[in-house]
């Protein structure tokens, strides 16, 4: 594995963002599936697929409640 710049790593955190905002924004629209193929606006690797990470996380935890039922009594 090679060693990324902070430029680099900072680049790739700020694509997973924008994939996870993608998905937030089409979850509040009840789109998120049919969204992923034409939302992504990377053709190239590993923009393409670290955008996608993003999408599915946010796609993953779209149920806030799960979080907070956890500690309910």
């Amino acid at each position: 594995m090679t060693s990324l710049s902070p430029e680099a790593l900072f680049q790739r955190s700020r694509v997973y963002a924008q994939g996870w905002n993608a998905a937030r924004a089409w979850l509040l629209k009840d789109h998120a599936a049919k969204a992923k193929a034409v939302a992504n606006p990377y053709t190239s690797e590993p923009q393409q697929s670290r955008w996608a990470e993003g999408y599915a996380g946010a796609l993953e935890n779209r149920s806030p409640s799960r979080r907070d039922t956890k500690g309910a009594a």
